[in-house]
């Protein structure tokens, strides 16, 4: 028997949440929080976890950053007005299809997107893990209070590298060494 706040492929999925063009350059340390959701998304790649891809009024925001995008280039991403990516029903359709029950959730910025979506999904009863160093806002004092606040919540707060182990589970893993080298390409925030 496992703890529950460990990670298992079955049932989880990537949320990555409205890294979109016209708000990247004022982010808190963004270029380790791409490098580490690039990361993340290539992981998912080999090892078959879905993704899911987010745009906060992209009209207004701009879309996803080509480098995210490019990585995923045929995922629609769900388009929505209210900062919760709950704020309208085509995630709940989604995860719904995808028979998910855990989110693996990334992004920007935390204190707006991140942290209503976090607590609406733990009050749909998911349980959510946030990705420390694959999420970030503007001001580093609104990534920290939001972070704190979804502690308290209930989710699970965890790295990048943590998530690619936990999913992994060994060095049994048939594409260990291939996601071996991209924990290595991890970043600090």
């Amino acid at each position: 028997m496992r703890h529950s706040d460990i990670l298992t492929r079955d049932g989880s999925v990537l949320l990555i949440c409205d890294v979109q063009k016209k708000c990247i350059k004022p982010i808190y340390k963004k270029e380790a929080m791409i490098n580490n959701i690039k990361s993340l998304v290539s992981f998912a790649g080999l090892t078959g976890l879905p993704v899911l891809l987010t745009e906060l009024s992209p009209q207004r925001f701009g879309t996803t950053i080509d480098e995210i995008k490019g990585l995923v280039p045929r995922l629609e991403p769900i388009k929505r007005t209210k900062y919760s990516c709950f704020g309208n029903e085509e995630l709940t359709l989604r995860l719904e299809s995808m028979n998910t029950n855990r989110l693996i959730v990334l992004g920007m910025e935390t204190h707006i997107s991140i942290c209503p979506t976090v607590l609406d999904a733990i009050t749909r009863g998911y349980s959510v893990h946030v990705v420390l160093n694959a999420t970030s806002a503007a001001r580093k004092v609104n990534w920290k209070v939001a972070i704190e606040k979804m502690r308290r919540a209930g989710a699970v707060i965890t790295t990048a590298d943590i998530v690619m182990h936990e999913l992994m589970g060994g060095t049994d893993h048939p594409k260990y060494e291939q996601c071996l080298e991209l924990t290595k390409k991890i970043s600090d925030l």
